[in-house]
């Protein structure tokens, strides 16, 4: 009898071990629409967290996702608070001093908004004593200091925990451009900006240094078999066609590695 107690009580820690280790804890945020944002309810939505659920069940374990601001994603990620992250993070040489990161899983141009007429572009001379808003830890943060510091050229720079604040800081007028993925920014855009008089400003930002060659999901360092799972399922996604469906409802152009 002790025998069969015994024997019953491993098997229950065997199974309970087995179902610990198929949890994965997910970094992200929760103001970051239409790629993570909650709802009325307070439930979880996005392109991301859409797309993540079902590579997630791909690799046959359970999604927890853990929202944070995003300059917290890495840091959490090194002190093992979470397993790995997806929040839009631009794959940059400048990151992978700090953690690994998987395949690209998506890429999108980099742009100014600002009010249609302000006369604000790309150009850098357009925006000297102007106001750019940008989010924390961001490679349009580091855009700004890296490339166009305040000392020599004359651009102010405001950053922000979150984008929504951004926004509404250029509605209400005080500051005078917001520098951000272009989806992210087709989104507020097509969510009111567009009707308040606000567009993308000139033309598409490059610089592959900063910005890198897209975003993918980052992985503590040295977990090989995690980032492995996350290839697979990241190539399946976008080989399958379930990642061009839900970017289709998101967005009109397609933001799919080439």
């Amino acid at each position: 009898m002790k025998k069969l107690v015994f024997s019953a009580l491993t098997a229950l820690t065997l199974i309970s071990t087995a179902h610990a280790q198929q949890v994965v804890r997910i970094g992200t945020l929760a103001d970051y629409a239409p790629f993570e944002y909650k709802d009325a309810s307070g439930k979880l939505q996005g392109m991301e967290i859409e797309i993540g659920n079902k590579m997630c069940a791909s690799m046959k374990v359970t999604c927890q996702w853990v929202t944070m601001d995003f300059d917290a994603l890495i840091p959490a990620l090194k002190a093992r608070q979470i397993d790995a992250v997806l929040a839009q993070m631009s794959r940059t040489a400048e990151r992978e001093k700090s953690v690994d990161f998987s395949r690209i899983f998506t890429t999108a141009p980099v742009h100014l908004v600002a009010k249609k007429g302000s006369g604000i572009s790309h150009q850098p001379a357009t925006l000297r004593g102007k106001t750019v808003g940008v989010q924390t830890a961001s490679t349009h943060e580091s855009y700004f200091r890296n490339r166009l510091p305040t000392s020599s050229s004359g651009i102010n720079v405001k950053v922000y925990q979150s984008l929504d604040s951004a926004w509404l800081d250029l509605e209400s007028g005080r500051i005078q451009a917001v520098f951000a993925d272009s989806t992210v920014a087709h989104d507020w855009l097509a969510k009111g900006g567009q009707q308040a008089g606000f567009a993308f400003a000139g033309q598409a930002i490059s610089d592959d240094a900063i910005f890198g060659a897209g975003t993918a999901i980052a992985v503590r360092k040295g977990d090989s078999q995690l980032k492995a799972q996350f290839d697979l399922a990241i190539l399946g996604v976008h080989q399958n066609g379930y990642f061009q469906t839900v970017n289709k409802r998101y967005f009109p152009f397609s933001i799919l590695p080439q």
